[in-house]
């Protein structure tokens, strides 16, 4: 924006300044007149005209002025102006100007087409006082003018010093009988480029949001409040919302009070609130994706548009009762919000991600990095990894091993074998797919072949693959033989057997073939054995995977998944979590609280199924639900992740075996950074 002002100012004064210059030619003769002003227009590509001149004490007195740019992207006329020459001083006062902006035809070359003008005019070290009684700024889409700004009292200086403007400028916007003072001025940055510094007690928004073309968001009414924006650096900016009504697609934004910053590039708040449609809103966080020249006002921005989707759905809900939104990083948005139903209040609490945004990415984490562990919260899970958002994953042994009940993909590695029910991937473009996986593999050992039948399961049932992964120890199982295995040969294939002993008592866990009770055991230490095994459908491209269920949704439809983990909860109404992809690739990743009366008493399964269509699903499985049901997220402020629900066991977060979590490889915020006291790290493992 503020370019565009020195483009419009600079502009403007060299029109004024040449037209000053050329007065005289005006008053000899029309043929000479026509020429100069071909001259000025072809060197300076500034179209210039004035239907008449006086010479009046001291200057000119100029009548029916026009002047706009090569491309047309500024354009004024007045019906008078009265120059003022004294030596390479000039004092303009312009009567009832009209400004004409067109953004599209914005070619870039304004400031140097007008610094240009001032030297063809020989007025490169110039200054000029321009006084301006009253007039008006028309902004252009096309063929169509936007509403006229008014304005008036405009007074001001301006010079071009070795190409590096010097001004100041005052000027009251005018609304509805309201006056709204202005005041810029330049200044020289660090290194040496021009910068700029406006203030303003109060701004009209709907006036100002009228010059914009319309689009999703429309500025219906409130006051922008202590405006200080400072370009002496690097642009920052920032103001506070007082009463501010805002147009959402179909819903209104209204009441709305905060302090906003915005920056280069972002736009960000530590709260503003209001009302959604009279329901109670309040929204937190920064985005960091506008275009430049506060175009992401009449464009928005990839993260804009997201997070007003997210609102709109939101918004939609039945018997709202509060709203909350954050905007976490780069394409991903957190928001809980409050609702009634026939059985009681509701909490639901959702993470929403843009699959497209680069920065972001999805993996896992499993409980102390192995399968067989004490357990570990899942914000503890994602403060170790580094986590900015993420929920509980799979069914597990609870209270005991801690193992994930199913599938489990780190980091592209097979961390755990699939089990015949729903689990979903996510491969490296953030796609998710939801359905059942199944493990094949085969043992070859001196011509007999063995199905392999899992990864990392203990007890094992015939033929388990044992991986660094599952733990430190094989715990003590009867009747079961281990054979640890060393890499053979290149292909990848071909091990030799190490070792094979029985697994009465613990031992070392390292990477080997584990053969259950009713499997004759075909190795001996030395032999060299083949040994392959991957899921069917294959997950080589994926980089995250989790077993969960049931399978809620698909194609848009409910689904009675028929091999639902624990199918006496499908109505049972009580805390549930999952993950829906939307039908352009937004993820969802939704909890609901339960078990709290008085605050939310959750959901059937069937019920969540309709809560997730409602929010534009098209797939959707659950994850582990009731007393495991955990949302965490970075919250505005902090460096780490923290607990955003309200779990269910007793309110305490619950120790669980993986989960799921998104990553962030953006910058820090820097509108609404870190705390000096970040979200202290949470103890990893109960206490006796």
């Amino acid at each position: 924006m503020t370019s565009r002002v020195r483009t419009f100012s600079l502009v403007a004064v060299a029109a004024l300044g040449i037209l000053a210059v050329i007065a005289g030619f005006v008053a000899r003769g029309p043929l000479e007149r026509s020429f100069v002003l071909w001259a000025a227009r072809n060197a300076t590509g500034l179209s210039i005209d004035a239907d008449a001149v006086d010479g009046i004490d001291g200057g000119y007195e100029l009548h029916g002025i026009t002047a706009h740019t090569l491309g047309g992207a500024v354009a004024f006329d007045a019906p008078s102006a009265v120059v003022g020459v004294s030596g390479h001083a000039f004092r303009i006062v312009l009567e009832a100007p009209r400004f004409v902006v067109d953004p599209e035809r914005y070619r870039g070359d304004e400031v140097e087409r007008a610094r240009a003008a001032l030297a063809h005019a020989g007025m490169s070290d110039a200054s000029f006082d321009v006084h301006i009684g009253s007039g008006t700024l028309t902004i252009v889409r096309g063929d169509v003018p936007s509403p006229i700004l008014a304005f008036d009292t405009v007074g001001g200086s301006f010079a071009e010093q070795n190409a590096t403007p010097d001004y100041t400028l005052s000027m009251n916007l005018l609304d509805a009988g309201n006056s709204y003072p202005i005041a810029g001025h330049s200044v020289l940055q660090v290194d040496g480029t021009p910068g700029t510094v406006w203030n303003a007690a109060a701004l009209p928004l709907e006036a100002l949001g009228a010059l914009l073309p319309s689009g999703d968001v429309a500025f219906l009414g409130g006051t922008l409040r202590d405006l200080a924006l400072d370009e002496s650096t690097t642009l920052h900016a920032s103001a506070r919302l007082d009463n501010v009504k805002l147009g959402l697609g179909t819903h209104v934004l209204s009441h709305l009070h905060g302090p906003i910053a915005f920056d280069f590039g972002g736009v960000g708040t530590r709260g503003i609130a209001g009302l959604l449609d009279a329901v109670p809103f309040d929204a937190s966080g920064e985005v960091d994706d506008l275009p430049p020249h506060f175009a992401w006002l009449r464009d928005g921005s990839n993260d804009l548009r997201q997070l007003g989707r997210l609102v709109e759905a939101i918004a939609s809900e039945p018997n709202l009762r509060s709203v909350h939104v954050e905007s976490t990083a780069p394409g991903l948005d957190y928001a809980q919000y409050a609702m009634a139903s026939p059985h009681g209040p509701l909490a639901v609490s959702v993470l929403s991600a843009n699959p497209a945004e680069p920065t972001l990415r999805f993996d896992t984490a499993i409980a102390e990095d192995h399968v067989i562990s004490g357990g570990e919260r899942t914000s503890a899970m994602g403060v170790r990894t580094g986590a900015v958002a993420g929920v509980n994953g799979d069914y597990f042994d609870i209270g005991r091993t801690y193992q994930p009940q199913g599938l489990l993909v780190r980091g592209g590695e097979l961390i755990r074998g699939p089990v015949d029910r729903a689990a979903l991937a996510i491969d490296k473009t953030n796609h998710v797919t939801i359905g059942e996986f199944h493990l094949v593999g085969q043992l070859r050992v001196e011509g007999r072949t063995l199905p392999v039948t899992q990864v990392n399961d203990w007890p094992c049932g015939e033929v388990t693959v044992i991986t660094p992964a599952f733990g430190k120890e094989l715990p003590p199982a009867p009747d079961t033989i281990f054979a640890s295995l060393d890499s053979y040969g290149t292909d990848g294939k071909h091990y030799r057997v190490i070792d094979v002993r029985k697994t009465d008592a613990p031992i070392p866990v390292t990477f080997g073939v584990a053969f259950g009770p009713k499997v004759a055991v075909p190795v001996r230490p030395n032999d060299v054995v083949e040994l392959s095994y991957q899921t069917d459908p294959p997950l080589d491209k994926a980089v995250a995977a989790i077993g969960g269920g049931p399978i809620l949704l698909r194609n848009g439809a409910w689904y009675d998944d028929p091999h639902a983990p624990a199918p006496d909860e499908r109505n049972y109404r009580w805390p549930v979590i999952g993950l829906a992809r939307q039908a352009d690739d937004h993820l969802l990743l939704v909890a609901v609280d339960g078990r709290h009366p008085e605050r939310s008493v959750g959901m059937m399964r069937p019920e969540f199924g309709d809560l997730l269509l409602r929010l534009g699903a098209v797939d959707a499985m659950a994850l582990d639900s009731g007393g495991s049901v955990t949302l965490v997220s970075r919250a505005i402020g902090d460096a780490n992740v923290s607990v955003r629900n309200v779990p269910s066991d007793n309110s305490a977060e619950r120790w669980v075996s993986d989960a799921l979590y998104l990553y962030s490889s953006a910058h820090p915020p820097s509108i609404v950074p870190p705390l000096v006291a970040p979200t202290p790290v949470p103890e990893a493992r109960p206490t006796p």
